[in-house]
């Protein structure tokens, strides 16, 4: 069979040309999870007409399914890689505002340690 025969025998199927092997686009994913959930396809119907692998298509299942329970999650909203990135970044600030302390008492210790240690000015000898 010609690549031109496959090509037209799949448009007649609706299975979608394939570019790179199994990669599809986020939309052609989403149009098959919707597909699934709605019961309008079967997993193996889908991976048929994706040209991917059922398990690929129970993947995009799960995937979406994470993304609507993330969506619907109740409460901040914040998962909890996001609750320790704050948390990070509010003991980061108080280590800063520590150094930043000590800085400027290291720097006004110093101007005092100057003013203190400076030689008397010399004295001219008279002539």
């Amino acid at each position: 069979m010609t690549k031109k025969k496959v090509e037209e025998q799949g448009a007649d199927e609706g299975v979608v040309a394939r570019g790179r092997p199994g990669r599809r686009t986020v939309a052609e994913r989403t149009q098959a999870v919707l597909a699934l959930l709605s019961g309008k396809a079967s997993v193996d119907q889908l991976a048929k007409q994706y040209g991917v692998n059922p398990a690929t298509v129970e993947g995009w299942r799960t995937e979406a399914m994470g993304g609507i329970e993330a969506a619907l999650r109740q409460g901040d909203g914040a998962s909890p890689r996001e609750r320790e990135l704050e948390r990070r970044v509010l003991d980061l600030e108080d280590a800063l505002k520590d150094v930043s302390v000590k800085y400027a008492l290291a720097q006004r210790g110093i101007q005092e340690w100057k003013a203190a240690s400076r030689p008397t000015p010399r004295r001219r000898s008279p002539k």
